[in-house]
């Protein structure tokens, strides 16, 4: 990625542009920082409700006719919600890239939001959550998070609820519309075959005229947000799924490398420390794994799995005796050097795609500001000791920053007493 540059509009939004000569496709995003946290409780699930209203057509073009626009030249288009953001994107051949920012600023600006339409998405939206609730993998992170922070915005799904979903009308999804997509609070990024002054008098004449206006603020989490430290939900089920959660600092915390490094470590693939212990060497159970995610001022440290019943306190025990083992004993030079090569590599393969550097440039500018170059993840990742490692692993898994959550068979004898005894060696 040598070859980014940026451009501010007028009214506030941001054009960054990332060129890559010998590439056969242009990748397109429209970023908006506008997502499950900005949403009062009354409003949980507003994000994600519009992110599927825009594809249903705007006074110009049909539904039918916004995929028809991006697929009929072998082109993807597509979007997601998360805590933070919402991302409207699409990749096709680079001779079309103007198309692709005429089709998507179309949606994102002028989107019809009939109330014919919120009707019937309404009802799919809400088959959507009973399919996760349908899925323990899927409900154990939902309590989970709802027990991590509870009482605010990142405890709530992303999907909402019935209770908040049903009231939604025409009027209350434009208004939310108008105060999320804010120009300054938008990020049009591109990445591919492409010249910088083209993209920006593309999105110069369909975005340019967009007036300025305040967008979405969210409430920050503090030492005051309550944390509960158990969470079990009884299903018919022949599993027990089970999640531990650390709430951490946030993305911005230079200990955010050591993180990372820490759980490429721990969990990330099948050489990692628990899928080598807890399934290799006891056959505990057939996946288990830890991930992270940050946010603006805090984050979550995850260590999931699915577990025999029977056998899912020793799967526990287990677990909890690798995290006592990190925080013990110093990793050793061969597996922290193999563990750093797993993480560049994976990083450096991502960003030969045109995707993975929209994706790159949308998500560091609408986050930090600014664009986090691959350099500084690169010398940030080969900067992590074995000193830094234990440093953040004794930050995250301290006892009072953990939520243990469960969803078990409904005939599990364990209660919550046995359930966090597991994790006694914290």
């Amino acid at each position: 990625m040598k070859n980014i540059e940026i451009t501010v509009l007028k009214n506030g939004a941001t054009v960054a542009t990332s060129a890559v000569e010998d590439a056969e496709s242009v990748a397109f995003g429209i970023w908006a920082k506008a997502g499950g946290r900005h949403e009062r409780a009354a409003q949980s699930g507003m994000s994600h409700f519009l992110e599927h209203m825009l594809f249903k057509g705007t006074p110009t073009r049909s539904a039918l006719q916004v995929s028809q626009a991006i697929e009929g030249c072998g082109g993807y288009l597509n979007a997601f919600t998360q805590e933070e953001s919402t991302c409207y994107y699409a990749r096709l051949p680079h001779e079309f890239m103007s198309k692709a920012v005429d089709v998507l600023t179309d949606m994102y600006v002028n989107a019809s939001v009939k109330q014919d339409d919120l009707e019937r998405e309404r009802a799919v939206i809400l088959e959507e959550i009973k399919m996760y609730q349908d899925q323990p993998q899927s409900y154990v992170t939902e309590i989970l998070q709802d027990a991590m922070f509870a009482g605010h915005a990142l405890g709530r799904p992303l999907a909402g609820s019935a209770k908040t979903l049903l009231p939604v009308d025409h009027a209350a999804m434009l208004d939310y519309k108008a105060k999320a997509y804010a120009p300054s609070a938008t990020v049009f990024a591109f990445a591919g075959r492409l010249e910088h002054e083209t993209c920006v008098a593309c999105v110069e004449k369909a975005f340019g005229g967009v007036a300025e206006r305040r967008g979405l603020t969210f409430q920050p989490v503090t030492d005051a947000t309550k944390q509960r430290p158990f969470a079990m939900a009884r299903k018919e089920i022949a599993q027990v799924h089970a999640m531990a959660g650390f709430r951490t600092f946030g993305r911005h915390d230079n200990r955010r490398f050591a993180l990372r490094v820490l759980n490429g470590l721990l969990g990330e693939n099948m050489s990692s420390r628990l899928f080598q212990s807890v399934r290799e060497r006891h056959g505990l159970c057939y996946s288990i794994q830890s991930s992270f995610q940050l946010f603006d001022e805090t984050g979550m440290f995850a260590i999931s799995g699915g577990f025999d019943a029977q056998r899912a306190e020793a799967a526990l025990k287990l677990t909890a005796k690798e995290l006592r083992r990190i925080l013990d004993k110093k990793v050793s030079a061969q597996e922290l050097k193999r563990t750093k090569d797993y993480l560049l590599g994976t990083f450096r393969l991502g960003l030969e795609g045109t995707g993975s550097q929209m994706m790159l440039l949308g998500e560091s500018l609408l986050h930090f500001g600014r664009v986090m170059l691959p350099e500084e993840t690169i010398t940030g990742i080969r900067a992590v000791t074995a000193d830094d490692i234990q440093r953040v692993a004794a930050d995250t898994f301290a006892p009072e920053r953990m939520t243990l959550s469960l969803v078990v068979p409904n005939a599990q004898p364990q209660d919550e007493a046995a359930w966090r005894e597991t994790f006694a060696v914290l």
